[in-house]
């Protein structure tokens, strides 16, 4: 009786297995140049609305990945930065559904491979997430698919899936038509301004209802992928609110002012504000001169990294004259 509880054990891990079994041997080629992210550009926001992606459609070059064929049963690929750098510890995970819901997961090896034994059923991607150095934290980033599509599958057909960890560009394609300003939708940071209008002209410190408010994110240093784009957004004010989306991700000094050279105060607010100790908007404010690093989802693990999403969250901030 033992042994046969044994056995069963020792199958059940078994069928579940995370140790990549069928990696092929062979290395990764020659990568293809990253896109240069330089410059300045400015961006025009008109008073109705409330977002601006600030890199468009812009996507970067997919790296050239070790080919692979599909193995029956099983979901295998590789795992690499902009750059063609192979990522080890990155995070995949999958559900099987048929009647009842099973998971499974791979973490990517030294060669960026990982493979899964799928569970029988309809699959579907729950997870993909990599812990990154960021500043003097570990942010943990989501993955893009590079086929751009994380549709489900049967299990006893196989897949091949390779993901990217990216520093800007659009997520999955469809919730960014659906949900255009959800900061998760891109794989740049975010950050949204809020501020109070004065209508009735009598509170100095709110910002006056027909002004135009112009904030400038210069690089402070290169991008985690060498970016060094300067952004300037200029908001006719109207609605009391704009995020700008798919910022490269790095560190930016920021300002901010009305077009009449109005210097205006910032301010992090919202729920997290003085969560991170390394990231966000530093000082906390109010400021007129501060740096900003963009924040991740509070607490969130690579496990919890939602598939073909970014993981970045708004940091939020306060203007005022």
């Amino acid at each position: 009786m033992m042994y046969n509880r044994l056995l069963l054990i020792a199958l059940i891990f078994a069928g579940c297995s995370k140790k990549p079994q069928g990696e092929p041997n062979q290395g990764w080629g020659k990568q293809p140049d990253l896109i240069p992210i330089s410059g300045q550009v400015t961006l025009n926001v008109a008073a109705n609305e409330p977002f601006v992606n600030v890199m468009g459609d812009a996507k970067p070059a997919l790296p050239n990945f070790p080919s692979l064929e599909v193995k029956k049963g099983f979901l295998r690929g590789y795992v690499a930065d902009m750059t063609g750098k192979p990522l080890e510890g990155a995070y995949i995970g999958i559900r099987a559904t048929v009647g009842t819901t099973n998971g499974a997961h791979a973490v990517s090896n030294a060669n960026g491979y990982y493979e899964i034994s799928l569970p029988y059923g309809a699959i579907t991607y729950y997870a993909a997430g990599y812990e990154k150095d960021y500043g003097q934290g570990k942010a943990v980033m989501g993955l893009f698919p590079a086929d751009d599509n994380t549709t489900g599958f049967a299990s006893e057909n196989g897949q091949v899936k390779n993901f990217v960890l990216q520093s800007y560009g659009l997520a999955k394609k469809s919730e960014v038509a659906a949900q255009p300003s959800n900061s998760t939708n891109y794989y740049g940071g975010a950050i949204s301004f809020d501020y109070n209008i004065d209508w009735d002209g009598n509170i100095p410190e709110y910002l006056p209802k027909n002004g135009t408010i112009e904030v400038t994110l210069t690089p402070d240093g290169p991008g985690i992928f060498g970016e060094n784009k300067t952004f300037v957004i200029k908001k006719n004010i109207g609605i009391a609110a704009l995020t700008a989306l798919n910022i490269p991700v790095g560190k930016y000094a920021i300002s901010a002012k009305l077009a009449d050279g109005t210097v205006l105060k910032m301010q992090e607010t919202g729920t997290y504000a003085g969560s991170f100790p390394f990231w966000g908007l530093k000082p906390s404010g109010p400021t007129a001169t501060a740096t900003v690093m963009f924040t991740p989802i509070f607490q969130y693990t690579t496990q919890m990294a939602v598939a073909h999403k970014s993981n970045w969250q708004s940091l939020n901030i306060k203007l005022s004259r």
